[in-house]
């Protein structure tokens, strides 16, 4: 997974893309164990990686409180937030219903 910057991720929003965006804190164990289940998925839509802690404002701005966090976005708009630890068929099943519908 590709680490992005707010600004680029901006960017991706803005341009209209379809993407998930897992945030993390390098400290928080539930974040190192997604990331291990993130690996397990097979899908085309791109997933990047956000340190909450690079840029905590634009960590509030999408409303992240806690982490592990993932946010679906399709066609730049988001669709999807999931909070917490989860296994990789339940996130597959959240790419079907929230960005690949």
């Amino acid at each position: 997974m590709e680490q992005l910057t707010s600004s680029q991720i901006q960017e991706k929003i803005n341009n209209g893309e379809d993407f998930i965006l897992k945030m993390h804190a390098t400290w928080c164990g539930p974040c190192k164990q997604l990331t291990e289940e993130l690996k397990k998925i097979t899908t085309d839509v791109s997933i990047y990686e956000f340190d909450v802690e690079s840029d905590v404002n634009f960590s509030k701005s999408l409303g992240v409180r806690n982490v592990p966090v993932l946010k679906f976005y399709k066609e730049g708009v988001d669709t999807h937030t999931m909070v917490g630890l989860k296994h990789a068929q339940t996130v597959s099943s959240l790419i079907l219903e929230h960005i690949n519908n």
